[in-house]
């Protein structure tokens, strides 16, 4: 099955409904290239200075790695709460949770020379495989234009139809990303993927940010990632999806979440995270008790 690939004017329903179907789709342009620039100078001194820390056998050796973009990084704010990435994510993920969350945010190099990562699951962190439901749904964002030859993020279409339970999908069928910068591939959680060797002259830039139903625990720890006094500087979606937000809550209950940190959501900022989804009898239960 070949990737699909979008145009950035396709409405976000179509993306998730491709992505449901196919278990992984390319929207090609979907930002400027000026912004992809913008971030990949704000991400470069870290990458530089700490980005091979993280060589081992699963992430291989010449491959920069850093996972704290929104503490250096703030352009790429623009990114993680991208309204066509909520939208596939509401439609992906929202059937089984009240929210979503950040799980991972990682900003990738491949360096010339780099060999093929391990092809592999970014749900397999969770040790349950329930058929249909989603546990993340992962992003990766082209900071630099994706090639078959620099490393472009390879992907299997169709290998989310086989629970890892089961049987493994045909590891040599898959394809590359091709894209330009300011474009974005999202990938189920079950969907097997990998970055690319790099057989160019050139590195390949991408920020991958991987989502997790708000009801699990994400891969990375947020909190420690993005404290509270630099959570408190970006909006206050990006401090939900930061996890800065009880799970759960809608505007009738979300009084009894009060905290005192300054990052604190104490309302879900996004309207279809109000959504009750199943709650209204919880919340008739506690009006009736006095709550609310």
């Amino acid at each position: 099955m070949p990737l699909t690939y979008l145009a950035s004017s396709t409405d976000a329903q179509t993306v998730a409904n491709v992505l449901r179907r196919e278990g992984a789709v390319a929207v090609t342009g979907l930002v400027a290239p000026e912004l992809a620039d913008r971030i990949a100078a704000e991400l470069r001194p870290q990458l530089d200075a700490n980005g091979l820390k993280s060589r081992g056998i699963f992430n291989n050796n010449l491959t920069n790695r850093y996972d704290g973009a929104l503490q250096t990084a703030p352009s790429s704010a623009e990114l993680i709460d991208h309204e066509m990435v909520l939208d596939v994510l509401d439609d992906i993920l929202l059937p089984f949770a009240s929210t979503y969350r950040i799980s991972s945010l990682s900003a990738i190099e491949i360096m010339p020379g780099e060999q093929h990562q391990a092809l592999h699951r970014d749900d397999t962190v969770y040790p349950i495989d329930i058929a249909g439901m989603e546990l993340t749904v992962g992003a990766m964002w082209a900071l630099s234009d994706f090639t078959e030859e620099n490393g472009g993020t390879r992907v299997i279409p169709g290998s989310h139809r086989n629970l890892r339970s089961w049987h493994l999908p045909s590891l040599d069928s898959w394809e590359n990303a091709v894209m330009p910068k300011g474009s974005v591939i999202f990938y189920l959680g079950s969907t097997w993927h990998g970055g690319g060797a790099n057989r160019s002259n050139a590195p390949r830039m991408g920020l991958v940010n991987t989502y997790c139903l708000g009801w699990l625990r994400p891969e990375s720890n947020m909190y420690l990632k993005v404290p509270p006094q630099v959570a408190a500087r970006y909006s206050l979606q990006i401090r939900a999806l930061l996890g800065y937000m009880p799970h759960g809550a809608t505007d009738d209950l979300c009084g009894g979440f009060r905290g005192e940190c300054e990052a604190w959501v104490e309302t879900p900022p996004r309207a279809s995270w109000r959504a009750e989804r199943g709650q209204a009898a919880t919340v008739e239960h506690a009006k009736s008790q006095g709550a609310g």
